[in-house]
């Protein structure tokens, strides 16, 4: 059902529910009013017959109509307690018209009774009080209710007449004016649906009138661009890894061939071994990477978070790292705050360093030394990876952090990359509760600036790490080689 015949259903029966009440309220009011009105006009009656009784003029005793003209059409007795009929008019008959529980009621105080006898052609309204003057009688004046049954029949046959018609017209009104309200959604909605990924770039209109409808216009366009950002994204994500994937995958594929052949010596398939081994480790590393991408994008990724010092995380992960800088000619140097602790996950924060770590060696061109810090500060533990590479382009350093993109041109590279290593530190940063700069130094290279929320209570004991260790002379240590040296800070 329409939302437009769901608001005329509601328009329709709401209309019929304050017809139907304010037809009973009326009618109420009229009775009410019309009885009230009666009441006063037999007050006065009675209150003419009292001083005519006792000016004389009304002789009590005959129970036989009056035969006055003054009193003709007039419902006027006086009765005694005993229920004797002392003087009646020609309209209220020679029988008394109160019985004797409201004769003695009546006797006592004014009382105002509605009757029906069958022997009257109309019911009346009687006001029986005590006469004035005269002890044990009660006069009794009544009045027909004709005029205020028809006037309530009229008005019931008015609101039967008009209700339907009413609640007709605001069926109507509701529905043209639902119609009118409703057309710039209709045609909101026929302009999104027009939107295809043909015509990616297409927006609705957004009215100028700035009410309701044109902020529904905006939020839609804005939704519009953020999925197009969202598609565009995936779309060059899954080009982009196609890419990554289809050079290993194409060595592996012309190597497996070659090594198929019957012509192969032992030596040449060790060769093609030692080809294939990098190849799948690559992919092995692209997959990962693109998985743990892939949960971060659906929120699922999860954290062991303990408290726990950052100097030994670092360090374990630095230790793997000593031979791939050792064959690069790189020295690692570890200046790290042995009281400075955070809530981390130790495999995902091991993971920002090899990844900051692994970038900087990756890039470091001739540069002989990348620099591994941390350090504390009021609110947050940092850690600072710099080296004295070339450092990033300026245009660079705005997408730095973003999937599959690489400084090649700036930033020599020592062998094959994704362009997801930073990528995936900002998703490990943020899923911590931290933040990622990248700069360059003014000195020359680059720094990468990792800011985490600080832990500072107290920890556990710091646990040894088989290189880029603090001593216990607090010594800044390296690795230079295949070996751990240690260097004095100056």
């Amino acid at each position: 059902m329409s939302i437009r015949l769901r608001l005329v259903l509601v328009v329709a029966l709401t209309t019929a529910v304050l017809v139907a009440a304010g037809g009973f309220a009326f009618a109420a009011s009229l009775s009410s009013g019309m009885r009230a009105t009666l009441e006063d006009s037999l007050h006065r009656t009675a209150s003419r017959v009292a001083a005519e009784v006792a000016a004389g003029k009304i002789a009590l005793g005959s129970s036989r109509p009056s035969a006055d003209p003054a009193w003709d059409g007039r419902v006027v007795q006086v009765l005694t307690t005993t229920g004797r009929v002392l003087f009646t008019t020609a309209r209220a008959g020679v029988p008394s018209l109160l019985d004797r529980t409201v004769t003695a009621q009546s006797s006592r105080r004014r009382v105002v009774v509605e009757m029906d006898r069958a022997s009257w052609r109309d019911p009346r309204l009687l006001l029986a009080e005590p006469l004035p003057g005269r002890r044990g009688h009660v006069l009794v004046v009544g009045a027909s209710l004709d005029e205020v049954e028809n006037a309530m029949v009229r008005a019931r046959d008015a609101f039967l007449a008009a209700g339907p018609l009413v609640v007709v017209l605001a069926a109507l009104g509701a529905w043209l004016l639902a119609g009118r309200a409703l057309r710039p959604v209709e045609q909101l909605r026929a302009e999104a649906d027009a939107i295809s990924a043909r015509l990616p770039d297409r927006r609705l209109a957004e009215p100028d009138t700035n009410d309701e409808i044109a902020r529904l216009a905006r939020t839609l366009n804005s939704l519009l661009d953020r999925l197009h950002g969202a598609l565009t994204h995936q779309r060059e994500f899954v080009a982009v890894a196609s890419h990554e994937l289809r050079t290993p995958l194409a060595v592996l594929q012309a190597e497996l061939e070659l090594a198929s052949r019957p012509d192969r010596t032992e030596g040449d398939l060790r060769r093609t071994l030692d080809v294939l081994g990098p190849r799948v480790e690559q992919l092995v590393r692209l997959a990962s990477d693109l998985l743990l991408l892939a949960r971060g994008d659906q929120a699922a990724l999860t954290l062991e978070l303990r408290p726990q010092r950052l100097e030994p995380l670092v360090a374990d992960a630095l230790g793997p790292l000593c031979l791939v800088a050792d064959a690069r000619g790189v020295m690692l140097a570890l200046d790290g705050d042995a009281d400075v602790a955070a809530t981390v996950d130790a495999g995902r924060f091991q993971q920002i360093v090899d990844n900051l770590v692994g970038n900087a060696l990756e890039h470091a061109g001739g540069s002989a030394l990348v620099e591994i810090s941390i350090r504390g500060e009021a609110t947050d533990a940092v850690l600072e990876v710099r080296d004295e590479g070339p450092g990033f382009p300026d245009d660079f350093l705005v997408r730095a952090f973003d999937r599959f993109t690489r400084a090649d041109v700036a930033r020599p590279r020592s062998g094959p990359g994704s362009g997801l290593g930073l990528a995936i530190v900002r998703l490990l940063v943020e899923a911590h509760g931290g933040t990622v700069t990248a700069r360059n130094r003014g000195s020359g290279g680059a720094s990468v600036t990792v800011r985490v929320p600080r832990y500072v209570a107290a920890v556990g004991a710091v646990p040894a790490a088989a290189c880029g260790r603090r001593g216990p002379d607090h010594a800044s240590v390296g690795c230079v080689g295949p070996v751990c040296t240690n260097e004095r800070e100056s």
